[in-house]
């Protein structure tokens, strides 16, 4: 089926704001396959509870990979925060600056890490995914204004009226936010790459395959409307959320709401 043969939803009267708050926290990298059963065991009932717990931190959702790009599986995790300040705040430096023994040993174990704090310029939905496509890329010089109301007032319109298709996130990163790990404990033996611009196209595509082709065609008109040349786009299932209403501290760490292997 061809993109113009998609099948399409009018649009709903009403949509809202898809994030919890004004900010994310974007992390996606891979794990060392010789410690990746640990590496998650340490991420899913020590890590996320951990942060979710921080004053500001509202959701983590945390995803993996489900196309064959790589043999090495991705993870991507998304933080929703009240706002950006958060992000830089006492608190979550504080944490930060003082690791637990296990975070030392998983969180190096960490490949080609991406780490972006992000403020969240455009979010619309009509409910949440179980699926997630990641675009990344960067606006081309003198373009950021164009493409930010183009992502806005057409391309997440569209998007929104596809078949399966729940919401639709623009995230852009914020330097100043973002490069504050490189000064702290938690990262010292972590190289850390940031990224740039984010889409997060969240669906309930039962052909995941047909789904991420069809993004990624999208990418075409993305570079149309002013992005710079590098680019790129992943699908993701959801393995768990995690949010602060459910959390307490520590001794709620199996409080993840898992998700079913498709």
């Amino acid at each position: 089926m061809s993109k113009s043969e998609l099948p399409t939803l009018e649009p709903l009267e009403r949509v809202r704001w898809g994030l919890r708050g004004d900010a994310a926290l974007a992390l996606w990298g891979g794990a060392d396959p010789e410690n990746e059963d640990s590496f998650n065991e340490w991420y899913t009932h020590e890590h996320l509870p951990e942060r979710i717990a921080i004053p500001g931190f509202l959701r983590a959702r945390r995803y993996v990979s489900c196309t064959e790009q790589t043999a090495a599986r991705t993870y991507f995790t998304l933080y929703e925060v009240r706002s950006r300040d958060v992000l830089v705040s006492d608190a979550y430096l504080g944490k930060l600056n003082s690791p637990t023994r296990r975070t030392l040993i998983h969180l190096p174990q960490f490949k080609a890490m991406r780490r972006t704090a992000c403020r969240i310029t455009h979010s619309v939905a009509r409910g949440e995914g179980g699926s997630l496509v990641l675009m990344e890329f960067g606006p081309a010089p003198g373009q950021e204004e164009h493409l930010r109301a183009w992502i806005a007032r057409s391309l997440a319109p569209e998007w929104m009226r596809r078949n399966g298709t729940l919401a639709v996130h623009l995230c852009e990163a914020d330097a100043t936010a973002t490069a504050i790990a490189a000064e702290v404990e938690s990262y010292r033996n972590v190289p850390t790459s940031a990224g740039r611009w984010l889409i997060l196209v969240e669906g309930a595509w039962i052909d995941l395959s047909s789904a991420f082709e069809i993004h990624v065609r999208d990418l075409d008109e993305l570079a149309r409307q002013g992005t710079a040349p590098e680019t790129s786009c992943t699908i993701f299932r959801l393995l768990g959320s995690l949010a602060a209403e459910s959390v307490d501290g520590p001794a709620n760490a199996a409080t993840v709401t898992a998700q079913p292997a498709s």
